[in-house]
């Protein structure tokens, strides 16, 4: 299910990227040399890369990635142990209320003892007084789960915006001219000129003679590389925040079916009431699934 908004494409390409910016600087550190040349000699020139802000993108966008690498697998394991705790309730309620001798008593006089994560360590010190505090607790663990997925989607929103800004914007300058008073050539084709700076990622060789067309069809070639990889690493964080969203989506459905039950609720309506949380949890379980198997990104 969904399985296209978590494929490891999507990461390869967001871990493609990172590595990008942050092999970056050297490259960068020459063209703002080249801008010093040309600025000394009076050029009008046309603004140059935004160093600065490449260079914050390159660290914001590495943080990002790490924690996406921290929270993947967590993710994974978490939800396999919160999964487990409800769906073992649901098996638990349902013999308890078959074995009930009259389940139109309400389900405050279940004794809420005789479930295992009431008796669990993780349940803590404090009693539970009665099936509602049970099933709170289970609402409290998938909301917490839920802020795991929100923070998740956070870093990925936070790759998203420097993909969509600072990296476009750095493409979009290298196809423009060096300057306005010469030949408009883009600035790519110009530094390839020079023979000092060669893109991350890229077949281009510094240093090497290479002939007038063997640049120029270099730098169209690098210019569709550097648009190809951000088309790539966009759709990447667009699937996983979709990813996030859904499963989102599904644990407040899932929460919220656990808050519609109440004190005076009777054994035989939440008997049929409970197994329906099944359905939004196994898609939840699917998920995170998927997330289990991205160990090691």
């Amino acid at each position: 299910m969904l399985e296209y908004l978590l494929a490891e494409k999507n990461f390869a390409a967001l871990k493609q990227y990172v590595k990008f910016l942050q092999d970056l600087p050297p490259a960068l550190q020459e063209m703002t040399e080249f801008t010093g040349i040309f600025e000394r000699q009076k050029h009008i020139m046309v603004p140059p890369p935004n160093v600065q802000s490449l260079r914050q993108a390159a660290q914001t966008s590495e943080m990002c990635w790490r924690a996406i690498q921290v929270a993947t697998p967590a993710l994974g394991s978490r939800s396999a142990q919160v999964l487990r705790e409800i769906f073992a309730f649901i098996e638990e309620f349902q013999a308890v209320v078959s074995e009930a001798d009259n389940r139109r008593k309400t389900i405050v006089t279940i004794d809420p003892r005789q479930f295992s994560l009431v008796r669990s360590p993780a349940w803590g010190n404090a009693p539970a007084e009665s099936i509602i505090d049970v099933l709170r607790e289970m609402d409290r663990r998938l909301e917490q789960y839920r802020g795991m997925v929100l923070n998740f989607k956070t870093r990925v929103i936070g790759l998203a915006e420097s993909i969509h800004g600072i990296f476009v914007r750095f493409i979009e300058c290298l196809t423009m001219p060096i300057c306005t008073c010469d030949k408009p050539i883009p600035k790519i084709e110009a530094y390839y000129n020079l023979g000092k700076i060669g893109l991350p990622g890229t077949t281009y060789e510094p240093g090497r003679l290479y002939s007038q067309e063997e640049r120029i069809a270099q730098s169209k070639e690098h210019v569709e590389f550097l648009f190809n990889l951000r088309r790539r690493a966009a759709s990447a964080a667009n699937n996983l925040s979709d990813f996030c969203y859904r499963m989102s989506c599904m644990l407040d459905e899932a929460q919220q079916m656990l808050r519609d039950h109440y004190p005076a609720m009777t054994m035989a309506r939440a008997k049929s009431a409970l197994p329906m949380l099944k359905g939004p949890l196994n898609d939840v379980q699917s998920m995170s699934d998927q997330l289990g198997k991205l160990t090691r990104l």
